[in-house]
């Protein structure tokens, strides 16, 4: 219905100055004669009134038909950055286009440029032999926020010879552009372990200090000769290879707060203090995953993010949990962030799903929670699960002081953050040390 709307308000014929101006005219005549009983100034006021009719069912009647393609130079880009645009518009008359003029449709949190004259093309039956019924242009799109928006349809607009009506037709459809939060550089973190060959690893090694790193395997067709076990192949009579143990990643956890909260306290995608809490998030989870980490992400509300859901590393079966994976996970979770909003909290329980995923680890991992308007019940009990962190930071957008005190109680190191705070700034302030460094 919405996009419905749009169109036929994009279709609708507006007069322009010179048409307003002479159907004003029009009707001042035909006044004053009515007054002056002239029948020449009669004739003038219904000409001058006919004329912008005539130029509306003129330029209704022959519409532009063409078919334009949209391209992206990134179908990512970040909030602040210039996105560019190349549209290849192709005209599918079997007559040449009119003057005509050209923008892409575009939310209001983009900036793009106004009407544009648009090249003419020939017609589409010669064009098939010379290719003239072509024409590409391209614009930049200004981005300030993160979101996914939705670029088009083309807006063409054109007017009567005359210049008495204006008209604007929209052309295919839109194509989503993904604009992902901003990442500040946090610096070198004292979060060493991520140096490391992973926690599982960790404990073999220390259970079985001169343990082989190199398990065997049957052979397969094409294994090089000179990966042959050959201690293993007398053990077991049949050959057997050499493969090197996996090795795997240490793991961190990262709770984001997306739960709107009571109706006195919410807020949307469009809130200064929930806008920083994304890129606070959006931040440490890059940071993380750039220094080795296995990031699993939970939520407040529930979950949207969509990584490598699961039972991996860092994903648990039938927990509302996405993973990211070094070293490309940092992408992922940029995407996902950039439609990230605040949901009303319905059953989730942002608590068990903590616990449950810290519980699997033998020793406590980096756990960072980052709160805005979140039930205070639920995360007072997430309060509970600070010793299963190391270390265990808690991040407080703007919210209640009794609650920030509770977490401080439980041992949390916590931060205290202003609506528009840059995310190093806020990092800065927390200080983070780990007692994995001095096991390491």
């Amino acid at each position: 219905m919405k996009g419905t709307r749009a169109r036929s308000a994009a279709q609708r014929q507006r007069p322009t100055w010179r048409g307003a101006g002479l159907a004003v005219a029009g009707v001042l005549s035909m006044a004053g004669a009515a007054q002056l009983g002239r029948v020449d100034l009669l004739v003038l006021g219904l000409v001058l009134v006919l004329l912008p009719l005539a130029a509306a069912i003129a330029i209704t009647v022959e519409k532009p038909w063409f078919s334009v393609a949209r391209v992206f130079e990134s179908d990512v880009v970040t909030a602040g950055e210039t996105a560019r645009a190349t549209l290849t518009v192709r005209n599918e008359s079997s007559r040449r286009s009119a003057a005509l003029r050209w923008r892409d449709a575009c939310p209001a949190e983009l900036q793009t440029p106004g009407f544009a004259p648009l090249p003419s093309v020939g017609e589409h039956a010669r064009a098939s032999r010379d290719h003239t019924d072509t024409a590409v242009v391209h614009y930049s799109i200004g981005t300030t926020v993160r979101g996914i928006f939705t670029l088009g349809p083309l807006l063409v607009e054109r007017t009567d010879p005359f210049g008495l009506m204006r008209a604007r037709y929209p052309v295919g459809s839109g194509k989503p552009l993904v604009v992902v939060p901003r990442v500040d550089d946090l610096g070198d973190a004292d979060l060493d372990v991520s140096r490391s060959e992973g926690y599982e690893h960790e404990l073999v090694k220390h259970s079985i200090p001169n343990a082989d790193e190199l398990i065997a395997r049957d052979y397969r067709p094409g294994d090089p000769m000179r990966r042959v076990h050959w201690r293993a192949t007398a053990r077991h009579d049949k050959l057997m290879v050499r493969q090197e143990e996996p090795r795997s990643n240490p793991e961190s956890w990262l709770l984001i707060d997306t739960d709107a909260g009571s109706t006195e306290r919410r807020s949307d995608a469009s809130s200064p203090r929930f806008e920083t809490a994304v890129a606070l998030a959006a931040s440490i989870g890059s940071h993380l995953i750039d220094q080795g980490f296995v990031l699993g992400v939970a939520e407040t509300a529930p979950l949207q993010l969509q990584g490598r859901s699961g039972s991996g590393r860092a994903g648990l079966t039938g927990l509302p949990v996405a993973a990211y994976d070094p070293p490309g996970g940092a992408q992922t979770l940029l995407t996902g962030l950039a439609g990230l909003q605040q949901r009303e909290r319905e059953n989730t329980d942002p608590a068990a799903v903590l616990a449950a995923a810290l519980g699997r680890n033998q020793q406590a991992v980096p756990t960072f929670v980052i709160i805005v308007d979140g039930d205070h019940d639920e995360l007072a009990a997430v309060s509970a699960r600070g010793s299963m962190g190391d270390p265990a930071v808690a991040f407080f957008v703007g919210a209640r002081p009794e609650l920030r005190d509770l977490f401080e109680q439980r041992g949390w190191i916590c931060v205290d953050a202003s609506a528009g705070e840059a995310p190093h700034e806020i990092w800065r302030r927390a200080g983070i040390r780990s007692a994995a460094v001095q096991h390491g």
